[in-house]
């Protein structure tokens, strides 16, 4: 499932990157066609999207009980626009490795242990409610750069979006 993002908020995102030249080069090739990766987006809830921002948390994680985005989807070289839940962009980042499969809850323990701390995730109530999901996609990110408050009005619950 794509979706697209409005001229208005390309050019705001575009703007808040001219002082991160390597970002801005990136963003512009991409809407350009000049690039190969896939723009995504992520909704993400506190305290995960803090925690990344300062590059606290470096594996983001995706579990379902289905395969749906990004199960299969995203890949190194990708970029990720974070985004507040029930609020405005924040930031954006590089994926650099992915990990997508299928899981039993034994194996959820066996995550949780390995990635721990780069998942950030001390609610012990998190991995009880994912304890049935079935697939799991881990996505390791890097060069976050903070973005302004860039308002992005969305129709839908879904979590994570591919833009394109």
């Amino acid at each position: 499932m794509t979706t697209n993002i409005p001229p208005t908020i390309w050019q705001a995102i575009l703007s808040a990157t001219i002082a991160h030249p390597v970002w801005h080069e990136r963003l512009q090739a991409w809407r350009e066609g000049r690039s190969t990766a896939t723009l995504h987006l992520a909704i993400l809830r506190e305290p995960y999207l803090s925690r990344i921002l300062a590059g606290r948390k470096r594996i983001e994680s995706r579990f379902g009980r289905d395969r749906r985005a990004p199960f299969g989807q995203v890949q190194a070289g990708d970029f990720v626009l974070l985004k507040r839940a029930s609020g405005p962009l924040a930031g954006l980042a590089l994926v650099t490795r992915t990990m997508n499969r299928a899981i039993t809850p034994t194996e959820i323990d066996e995550l949780r242990a390995v990635y721990a701390a780069d998942l950030a995730i001390d609610d012990p109530q998190f991995w009880e409610l994912h304890a049935q999901d079935r697939y799991v996609t881990l996505i390791w990110i890097d060069d976050i750069y903070p973005l302004p408050a860039i308002p992005l009005p969305r129709r839908n619950r879904r979590g994570w979006v591919v833009v394109g």
